[in-house]
């Protein structure tokens, strides 16, 4: 469409000097790569010139499955269905040879098609800014709960160190009651969430040993949306488990 402006434009003004129109990138010899395989599987594929993200098509029969270029967070979820799975590489040098890691149970079935793409990947700002905030709630109830199983972490200190963590939760929850149209399909979890931990859950070991429920459900579903859109969850363990 800009081409097509510029077109008009140009016959009823004179022409701009020192002006050019970058020319178009052909991808007709692009790498590519399909699979159909059982178990784990790498590929190898060089980074073209102009190439700004990879796109992955995968689809697994059954378990878990971790998808992902060496240089990006990989994406993860459960079998079931067809993933479209986008990753940023614009800072990948041209002819940098890039492994893909595809990672299922021995046993499981999976068809993949990748191919890089001219286009950048953007990750949904709002469905970002609700996995950083879930990745700093995790974060303290994870290594407080950690603490605690290792007996570093008293059941005040539990409290103490999970207080603002509480208040996070409870507020964003809050936010996405407030606003369901915007706040995207993070949103519709975050109440189970909040629910166990200001509720039920208020407890040491009550992320690190919920029982199956609710929680335990919102918090795979919010695990794999964070994934999805390249914003994962990150938890900075200090006590390594």
């Amino acid at each position: 469409m800009t081409l097509l402006v510029g077109a008009a434009l140009a016959g009823c003004t004179a022409s701009q000097p020192g002006t050019s129109v970058s020319p178009a990138i052909s991808t007709a010899a692009w790498p590519t790569a399909q699979l159909f395989h059982t178990g784990r599987a790498s590929v190898l594929l060089t980074v073209p010139a102009g190439a700004r993200s990879l796109h992955v098509d995968f689809s697994c029969t059954s378990g878990l499955y971790s998808v992902g270029p060496e240089v990006d967070l990989p994406r993860d979820g459960m079998c079931g269905g067809a993933q479209r799975l986008d990753f940023d590489i614009h800072s990948i040098a041209p002819d940098t040879r890039l492994t893909i890691e595809l990672i299922v149970p021995d046993a499981t079935r999976f068809a993949a098609t990748m191919n890089f793409s001219t286009s950048a990947f953007t990750p949904d700002p709002v469905t970002a800014e609700e996995c950083h905030a879930l990745s700093r709630i995790q974060d303290a109830y994870v290594n407080a709960d950690q603490g605690h199983d290792h007996g570093d972490v008293s059941d005040l200190q539990w409290t103490q160190l999970t207080a603002s963590a509480k208040t996070d939760v409870a507020a964003l929850a809050a936010q996405t009651k407030k606003n369901p149209s915007s706040a995207g399909l993070l949103g519709t979890v975050v109440p189970s969430l909040a629910e166990w931990l200001t509720g039920t859950g208020d407890h040491p070991g009550g992320v690190m040993h919920a029982p199956p429920g609710d929680f335990t459900v919102a918090e795979t579903l919010a695990g794999q949306i964070c994934s999805s859109n390249g914003t994962s969850i990150v938890i900075h363990s200090k006590y390594g488990g």
